[in-house]
C-alpha cells in the first residue's frame, strides 16, 4: 500500500514540477482557448485513480473480514 501511494505521489510531483516549468507564463491577463475533449481528460484523471483506490479498499476490506472471522 505504501509503495503504491509513494508511486502515485512521485508521479504527481514530477508532473506538477515539469508542467510548472514548461508552461509558465509571465503575462497576467491572458485567457486560454477552449480545449475540445477536455471533459474526457478530466473524467479520465479523476476516475482512474478513483477506481484504483476503490479496488484497494475493497481488497483490504475483504482481507480484514477474513482475518476477523478466523479459520
Amino acid at each position: 500500500m505504501l509503495a503504491i501511494t509513494a508511486l502515485f505521489a512521485l508521479i504527481v510531483v514530477v508532473c506538477v514540477v515539469y508542467f510548472a516549468i514548461a508552461y509558465r507564463d509571465d503575462a497576467e491577463d491572458k485567457d486560454g482557448a477552449r480545449i475540445p475533449g477536455a471533459m474526457q481528460l478530466e473524467l479520465g484523471w479523476s476516475l482512474i485513480p478513483f477506481f484504483v483506490a476503490t479496488s484497494i479498499f475493497v481488497w483490504a476490506s475483504i482481507a480484514l473480514v477474513r482475518i476477523g472471522r478466523g479459520p
